[in-house]
């Protein structure tokens, strides 16, 4: 200062910061850094400005305000490029992925790493690439692959002792000890942990020497030995707290909670847990774009599913006390929350008033976003595509996703409208019970480590049932799945005796398997159902099954689905329909049941005040269907099918995009699915007169589902591939024509990120593809995919599919559905429900594998 070295003074404000971080006081770090910030800009030093970027950047990690720690990192990475600082960019990318892994983006903090660790094996940075391998390792372990985080964290290890940092080397021994904890060793992993603590406070480091407190404490608590867990949890706590690490004081308080439980101390556990879930909310309000706040209460379910469970606990001692009713509650504010806050905001014009230099630059990204996906798609459909070049355009998509959501935060973040908003909170049992008529029943799902339960609500009752641990429901969720799908496999050189063997012996395991489900998560509660219509909001794997294709169960055991064996005459299901003899020994949930699906009560009620009054669009129907997927197809010749039905096909055929090994290329199949254009002619002859819109061939485009046009129609219905992103479910998309009428290529992927920039307010939307329904499933948050874009665009209700839908089937199933709406005057969700039925009565579709698939979300009435 006293010579004027404006450089040398911020330099040393730099590492001022540093030592003050080490010696846990982030507040002064942070004073210091952004001093040296103002220093390194006026002397126009890049490469020290970058360093004081990441510094502050980490230390809003600590803070667990990774939204505003991946900001300045991202201020330092450009900077770094510019200069070619291999060895500081290194350790920005490190960051950046510990920021998303501290998110809860796993698969996006180890592309981050994987980055990282190349550079800095490249400028042999020892020390760097030991902290990167124990971050990978930290991440590999977060999601079940303890023995690969072993593996990595022993390649760690040495690097630590050449580089002779002992507070890096308890971090890596204090990691270890997590993997062996994970993998059921607990009194290994106690070594482990106290031999960190000894590092940690050797190096006088309190930030990671709490950290070892709290995972004795863990230890313990693995043990059975709560009250010793809490004497280290109390420790670790009165560390963080020291510091404002909210994220970790949150974790300290949900292991006291777990250790009073064990003691068998239910209110002081619920006064824990609730600490911690206050600090939870607190952390999440700052994590910014809506899929990082999802991805990080994904990451912290378990303390809610805690809650829920002390809550029920002590309703089983007091059933009066109306603790199952805070419970339902509980599980309404950890449910599809991000959905439901987007639903709010959706009523509002956010960007008006926002920089219209910020609007541009969100448009310019998901522009650049699609063209690359776009060209990372052309590549793996072309035979000998570079795997090399599409690696490269994964990692560049991922980068622009991550770009593209930060500058979406931004713009809500500079929105005044969007800062007037009221977040939506969750109902109460009274709120939700208004939102159901007499006829309607609620069943709330959540699965639990140790036992699961029900909630059954109606316009007047609550009444909760326990159901078994998650683990025995996923094993017969998984299964009926995966049976229920097996039909789309395609075997080799199977003849049709063999196919017909193997496809009896598929519905006879089928049958006993959904029985088992149906007693565990129905037969409990089978006296409430009576002739109900079902509100299903349905938890883990749970998502994937169709409810309407369960075993219906009684009351009374002798009638439960175990024991329908032999003939027996028909049946009559709600409404008259009949039931075959044949099938009286599974007997689907559909024929006495309308069901419909929702994210959540909260969600619902959102939605249907966004609706309120909305004026119906003016015309009926609008038909996108038969698309032109390659320059291969006969249509290009002039051979197309411009009228009348399909030719014959192959009843087999899916909607789905085809994933195929040729040689050691993978290739992407599109096929033409010739029944889609005999679906929208049927579709279409049910509908009135006038006032509908077909487009097939070449007019089915992205630029057309993109359209104005279709939001002056009441039904939308889309007959066509799917294309499922379960990593980064912005990309999922409905695949439209991929090439003109001239043969040259073109965008028709219509994704999900562009369907929330849709004005759709359609009574209906149909999406009458593969998967469609499907996404990237995030706990809490449910499976994120196409069916919130469309809600989000103002959709009423949402039609879409499980799993790889028949084509034929489907054409068939959507005639019935049309002419049920559109000439018999049904409600969607029963005109759904009796399309199910009639082809599950026919012998040629009986399998729930043809109907079962299409599912609806949203409003029943």
């Amino acid at each position: 200062r006293t010579v004027s070295d404006a450089l040398g003074e911020a330099s040393t404000l730099n590492f001022l910061g540093g030592m003050s971080d080490v010696l846990g006081d982030p507040q002064s770090a942070l004073s210091y850094y952004n001093e040296a910030l103002t220093g390194t800009r006026a002397s126009n030093n890049q490469i020290t400005e970058a360093s004081v970027l990441n510094n502050i950047g980490k230390i809003y990690n600590d803070l667990a305000d990774w939204q505003r720690s991946i900001e300045y990192y991202n201020q330092a990475l450009p900077l770094l490029r510019s200069t070619g600082n291999k060895r500081v960019e290194g350790i920005t990318l490190h960051n950046i992925g510990v920021a998303y892994a501290g998110l809860g983006e796993a698969a996006r903090s180890l592309e981050l790493f994987q980055q990282a660790l190349l550079l800095r094996r490249s400028v042999a940075d020892k020390a760097g690439e030991a902290d990167t391998l124990t971050s990978i390792g930290y991440v590999e372990n977060s999601i079940g692959r303890s023995q690969e985080a072993l593996a990595v964290y022993n390649q760690a290890l040495p690097l630590r002792l050449i580089a002779g940092d002992r507070r890096a080397e308890g971090t890596t021994l204090d990691h270890i000890g997590i993997a062996y904890a994970s993998m059921g060793d607990p009194a290994r992993a106690l070594g482990y942990h106290q031999q960190a603590l000894e590092r940690h406070r050797a190096a006088q480091s309190p930030r990671t020497e709490a950290i070892a407190l709290g995972n004795i404490g863990h230890v313990y608590n693995l043990l059975n030995e709560p009250q010793r867990a809490i004497d280290f949890y109390n420790q670790s706590l009165s560390i963080f707290s020291n510091l404002g690490d909210l994220q970790n004081e949150a974790k300290m308080y949900e292991g006291i909670a777990r250790a009073e439980r064990s003691l068998r101390n239910p209110t002081a556990a619920l006064k824990h847990i609730n600490a911690a879930l206050n600090l939870i909310e607190q952390v999440r309000s700052t994590a910014g774009a809506q899929q990082a706040r999802s991805a990080y209460l994904a990451s912290r379910h378990g303390a809610y599913e805690l809650y829920i469970d002390l809550l029920m606990q002590m309703h089983s001692a007091d059933p009066s006390a109306g603790h199952d009713a805070k419970a339902l509650q509980a599980s309404e504010r950890v449910r599809a929350r991000s959905l439901t806050e987007m639903l709010n905001e959706a009523r509002v014009d956010f960007r008006k008033g926002v920089d219209p230099a910020l609007i541009a630059r969100e448009r310019k990204l998901g522009q650049t976003l699609n063209a690359k996906a776009q060209r990372q798609i052309q590549l793996r459909s072309q035979k000998g595509g570079s795997p090399e070049e599409i690696a490269n355009l994964g990692r560049d998509i991922g980068a622009l996703e991550d770009e593209y959501q930060q500058v979406q935060a931004t713009i809500r973040k500079n929105s005044p409208i969007y800062a007037s908003l009221a977040q939506p909170q969750p109902l109460t049992v009274k709120e939700i019970q208004n939102q159901l008529d007499p006829d309607t029943l609620l069943l709330e799902y959540s699965l639990g480590e140790k036992r699961s339960f029900v909630w059954a609500v109606t316009a007047t009752s609550l009444r909760s049932y326990e159901l078994p641990p998650r683990d025995q429901i996923d094993k017969n969720a998984r299964k009926v799945y995966e049976l229920l799908t097996a039909r789309s496999i395609a075997k080799p050189n199977e003849n049709p005796i063999a196919n017909q063997a193997r496809l009896a012996l598929l519905d006879s395991v089928f049958a006993e398997t959904t029985a088992t489900l149906s007693r565990q998560v129905l037969q409990p509660l089978a006296k409430e159902l009576g002739s109900k219509r079902l509100l299903i909001i349905a938890d883990g794997s749970l998502q994937y099954v169709p409810f309407s294709a369960l075993s219906a169960v009684r009351a009374d055991p002798i009638n439960s689905p175990s024991k329908n064996t032999g003939d027996a005459p028909a049946r009559s299901g709600r409404k008259g329909i009949r039931i075959p003899s044949d099938a009286i020994a599974y007997r689907p949930l559909v024929v006495d049941h309308q069901i419909i699906s929702a994210p959540s009560a909260t969600a619902l009620a959102v939605q249907r005040t966004n609706l309120a009054g909305r004026k119906l669009a003016a015309k009926a129907v609008a038909v996108i269907a038969d698309p032109v997927f390659s320059a291969a197809d006969e249509r290009l010749a002039g051979v197309g099918l411009p009228e009348g039905p399909a030719p014959i096909s192959d009843d087999n055929t899916s909607r789905i995009l085809e994933h195929t090994t040729a040689g050691d290329a993978w290739k992407l199949s599109i096929r033409r699915l010739r029944f889609t254009r005999q679906e929208a002619d049927q579709i279409l002859a049910v509908a009135p007169n006038s006032s509908n819109l077909k487009a097939l061939d070449f007019d089915a485009t992205r630029v057309f589902g993109t359209a104005d046009v279709l939001s002056q129609y009441r039904y939308v219905h889309f007959a066509t591939h799917g294309y499922l992103d379960t990593q980064r479910p912005g990309l999922s998309a409905i695949v439209l024509s991929l090439v003109d009428r001239q043969g040259k290529p073109q965008d028709g992927f219509l994704r999900a990120h562009d369907i929330y920039n849709l004005n759709l307010p359609a009574e209906l939307v149909v999406l009458s593809a593969c998967q469609t329904g499907l996404g990237k499933e995030i706990k809490g948050e449910g499976l994120v995919g196409l069916t919130q874009g469309f809600m989000y665009a103002g959709a009423r209700r949402v039609v879409v599919s499980l799993w790889n839908v028949n084509d034929k089937a489907t054409a068939d199933l959507m005639k019935r559905f049309y002419r049920g709406m559109l000439r018999e005057n049904l409600t969607p969700a029963a005109a759904l429900r009796a399309a199910q039925v009639e082809m599950w009565k026919q012998k040629k579709w009986q399998s729930p594998y043809y109907w079962a698939a299409f599912t609806m979300q949203g409003e029943w009435r």
